[in-house]
């Protein structure tokens, strides 16, 4: 039955300190704010940095693609052009 009493005191002691010293508790805690804001704007760059890249990759990759593709039907037609040339010598 003393551990309520004993667990009250203790809260009630912790919250006299924390009045007390409030002042610097708020400056640690603007420190710590402080920090975290800036990590996550660094984050936040860096992450926009990737994005950047990922869409020039994704970029450079289309048009790789649509260049073979270009290649491929210029190819195609080349062969069918000399198919039907055959076709009209015979």
């Amino acid at each position: 039955m003393a551990l309520p009493f004993v667990l009250g005191l203790a809260v009630g002691a912790g919250a006299v300190v924390a009045y007390n010293k409030s002042d610097k508790l708020k400056e640690k805690a603007n420190k710590f704010f402080n920090k975290s804001k800036d990590v996550a704007n660094d984050s936040l760059e860096k992450g926009k940095e990737a994005v950047s890249e990922v869409k020039q990759t994704i970029n450079a990759t289309a048009d790789c693609i649509k260049e073979r593709k270009e290649k491929t039907a210029i190819a195609n037609n080349k062969e069918e052009k000399t198919i039907e040339d055959k076709d009209k010598e015979n």
